[in-house]
């Protein structure tokens, strides 16, 4: 009997030399039969992209993901 991946938010973190990055809420899966996370592909898009963003300084440094969640980049 398969189980369905339980979804689920936490925040993402990362340092680019002096600078703290992060993305809060962000959706993942968490397979049930083996806890391995997963992100969507669109969500992984989206969070290369705010990453970007923020590397240049075109978004605040710390965003929550679901004012961005609608946004088509």
């Amino acid at each position: 009997m398969e189980h369905e991946p339980t979804m689920l938010t936490k925040d993402i973190h990362w340092q680019i030399e002096e600078c703290a990055y992060v993305v809060r809420n962000v959706p993942y899966l968490k397979a049930d039969y083996d806890g391995e996370e997963m992100l969507d592909l669109d969500v992984s898009i989206a969070l290369t992209t705010l990453r970007d963003l923020m590397v240049e300084n075109a978004i605040p440094h710390d965003v929550n993901y679901d004012e961005f969640a609608d946004i088509e980049f």
